[in-house]
């Protein structure tokens, strides 16, 4: 089961082969533009490092992999999961919007009082 991570600007969802498979909060200070970042920043050091895209691609590859069918995930983990999947839409692997993989932000859980 995963553990859902909420921030007050609600959450990124991650699916993969049809499962949803992790979750990260938005908040003020984590926003999509951030995470987007994050994944460009690895994408970069890869390549100043002097690896090739596909190696990039393999590695980000492995890690959804590896810990797609986790039952508790870290959130450490559920990071390094959403960042690979950012990476590989943006490696244009994965599409955001695809029926089995991809993204859904979502906003926060309204919590109404009756």
């Amino acid at each position: 089961m995963v553990q859902l991570y909420e921030g007050n600007k609600g959450s990124i969802n991650f699916f993969f082969e049809k499962k949803f498979i992790a979750t990260l909060p938005l908040n003020k200070h984590l926003t999509y533009e951030k995470y987007i970042k994050r994944s460009d920043k690895i994408i970069v050091e890869g390549l100043q490092s002097g690896e090739n895209l596909s190696t990039i691609k393999t590695k980000f590859w492995t890690v959804i992999h590896k810990l797609k069918y986790e039952d508790k995930l870290s959130y450490q983990d559920s990071h390094f999961l959403g960042i690979a999947v950012l990476g590989l839409i943006k490696l244009k692997q994965i599409d955001a919007d695809g029926d089995e993989e991809g993204i859904l932000i979502m906003k926060p859980y309204s919590r109404k009082k009756r």
